[in-house]
């Protein structure tokens, strides 16, 4: 698991005097450059000082003298800050992740890892706290199977799965898990209305890696959903606010696949149907819809409507 992962990277890397190549801490883990370079990122992100060199004699290290507090962790702390402290406080680990950021601390002289708050969630979104968080992740832990019965738009559905890990999002959860012969699938925690252990070692297919399966889905269910092919106008200036009002990395190819002339941008847009897309493009100024007919001119009459009321 990546948690594990982590941990053996930073005893690996603080018991070395001279770097070591991505490449051989890759095989020596069992995973790919690209992982490896990820979980840098993510060390970095706990406070623990990772630096790459490039060229000849080159690779991966700490920083200095920092020495890794882990051995004088709890197991319980160590969970606490791979995870994060959001989702540690989820998961009833509140106080033990206050211990372990204190005994990190004590380990570094970063101004910075003491200066900085991360908020997870959203403004003005009220965060989940699932009934049956606890028992899921005490099976990600065990690594046995769990029985659970699923609601989802008044259907009640019973499953047997092997859970593969837990990903928080704006304060919801979310459970990865893959049936006997199935595959890898999301369930949000709130919808878990009953769980039960199953008392056999159940694991996911070999080489399963959290963060890419997650990256991957999200962009498949933002296409899926992106049905209507919009193709507009917008001065260059501009691309923020089309990205804040329509984010995701399909936003992001069109952009980039985006026709320039004398700064106004043309694209082709895959956004939802109807009215979302409206709602959407109604919030970016400048803003000009080429086709289709039925959005362009419900933008209009919804701006004109406005402008009526605002005189």
């Amino acid at each position: 698991m990546k948690a594990a992962r982590l941990v053996s990277e930073i005893v690996i890397l603080a018991a070395r005097s001279h770097p070591i190549t991505a490449e051989a801490l890759a095989n020596r883990l069992e995973v790919t450059e690209r992982t490896i370079y990820r979980d840098i990122g993510e060390l970095s992100g706990m406070g623990v000082p990772v630096i790459t060199q490039a060229g000849a004699g080159g690779g991966i290290s700490l920083l200095g003298e920092w020495a890794s507090p882990v051995s004088g962790m709890t197991r319980d702390e160590l969970d606490s800050v791979l995870i994060g402290s959001l989702a540690a406080a989820d998961l009833g680990l509140a106080s033990e992740s206050a211990t372990a950021r204190a005994k990190m601390l004590t380990a570094t002289e970063s101004v910075l890892s003491a200066s900085v708050l991360v908020d997870g969630p959203d403004w003005f979104m009220a965060q989940e706290s699932p009934e049956h968080l606890a028992s899921i992740a005490s099976a990600l832990r065990a690594q046995t199977g769990l029985r659970i019965v699923y609601l989802r738009r008044g259907i009640r559905s019973v499953r047997t799965l092997a859970p593969l890990g837990l990903v928080v999002k704006a304060g919801r959860w979310y459970l990865v898990a893959q049936a006997p012969g199935g595959i890898p699938r999301t369930y949000r925690v709130s919808r878990i209305v009953e769980t039960s252990p199953r008392y056999r070692r159940m694991t996911g297919p070999t080489g399963f890696d959290l963060g890419e399966y997650w990256q991957r889905s999200q962009a498949a269910f933002d296409a899926s959903i992106r049905t209507t092919s919009v193709r507009l106008r917008i001065p260059e200036a501009r691309i923020p606010d089309l990205l804040r009002a329509v984010p995701g990395r399909v936003t992001d190819h069109a952009i980039e696949n985006a026709r320039l002339d004398d700064g106004i941008m043309e694209l082709e847009l895959p956004m939802e149907p109807g009215e979302i897309a409206v709602s959407q493009l109604i919030t970016v100024p400048e803003i000009e819809v080429i086709s289709p007919l039925t959005v362009r001119r419900s933008l209009r009459a919804h701006a004109s409507a406005a402008a009526k009321l605002n005189h």
